[in-house]
């Protein structure tokens, strides 16, 4: 397999999220207990967007002690969502396994399975945190020569752990592997990832589609809590901006002499973004590591998968439609 050192454009992972998402269904239609672990983590993702706003709001309101509690906590939860988030991705691993082999595993089990690898768990945190923090430095870097190249760099290393994060997680919980043995593993299947979804220096499988998708959404949001900004303007003096056209001097525009602008509708508008943001980011890490455990469970355990899904699995896993999978055949 050759290797392209080009990201698919918006249009394909798009299509690439979407794909996943309709065939996704196919295995969570087997057993519906494979979305409890997403859930989980949506709602965690909720709960911490949501607090963090929380905060802001009572700081403005002059609760400065609520909200620097609520920062706080927003702090820890942001910080622990990196183990949060591994326990939930390898219990749907483990549920998404035992599915397609054809058992009846509940969401009690699986958590019950990772508890057992709960030393495992944690160096996953602590290196999906690491990798959280290259990849802010990434995007904090200078666009001079030096900047470019250390940018390239840590995004390279960021997908590089996105990679190897997507494998260890069914090699860890379905087959009990150290991660050492992952990484071995991980080097031999590799090679048989559908060259559709190789990127640079990793793999990308809907990258940046949840961002495409949701972006217009964004910017109507923003331009709506704009106008409902105007339209407040200074009756809740906590969140009041000021008078718009004192900005712009002796000669203000005419039409924004005396115009007062209220910031809440703006800061609501953000938190619901951001909602959006961090729920949907789920979904779609949610659809990769389903993706990825069939994509091991085929590769290791071809033998232990139900005979009704065989030849379901094959197209889904190369990124095919069924005519094509059926023409390749």
């Amino acid at each position: 397999m050759t290797q392209e050192f080009t990201r698919p454009g918006a249009g394909e992972r798009v299509k690439q999220l979407g794909y996943l998402l309709k065939n996704t269904v196919t295995i969570v239609g087997r057993d519906t207990g494979i979305v409890g672990p997403w859930r989980r983590a949506a709602v965690y993702a909720a709960v911490m967007v949501t607090m963090f706003f929380a905060a802001i709001f009572a700081i403005a309101v002059d609760r400065g002690g609520l909200g620097t509690l609520l920062l706080l906590a927003a702090l820890l939860m942001f910080v622990y969502k990196y183990f949060f988030y591994v326990r939930q991705d390898m219990a749907q691993s483990w549920l998404v396994a035992e599915s397609v082999r054809g058992r009846k595993a509940t969401l009690a089990d699986a958590r019950k399975r990772v508890g057992r690898l709960r030393g495992r768990v944690w160096v996953l945190g602590w290196c999906s945190l690491l990798f959280a923090y290259i990849g802010s430095k990434a995007a904090q870097e200078s666009k001079d020569i030096r900047g470019l190249i250390v940018k390239v760099t840590l995004w390279a290393l960021t997908e590089v752990w996105d990679l190897a994060r997507h494998f260890l997680t069914p090699a860890v919980t379905v087959d009990d592997c150290s991660l050492k043995e992952g990484v071995g593993r991980m080097k031999d299947l590799r090679h048989a990832v559908p060259e559709t979804l190789v990127g640079v220096f990793g793999i990308d499988i809907a990258g940046g589609a949840a961002g495409t998708l949701i972006t217009p959404v964004y910017m109507a949001l923003i331009v709506l809590a704009i106008g409902a900004g105007l339209l407040v303007g200074d009756s809740l003096a906590a969140f009041h901006f000021g008078d718009l056209g004192e900005m712009f001097g002796d000669s203000p525009p005419a039409w924004l002499d005396g115009r007062h602008f209220s910031w809440l509708p703006l800061l609501v508008a953000i938190w619901l973004c951001k909602l959006l943001g961090a729920v949907l980011g789920r979904v779609v890490d949610s659809l990769k590591n389903i993706y990825f455990t069939l994509f091991y469970m085929r590769l290791t355990h071809a033998e232990d998968i139900a005979p009704d899904l065989q030849g379901e699995l094959e197209g889904f896993l190369k990124m095919e439609r069924p005519e094509k999978a059926a023409a390749s055949s």
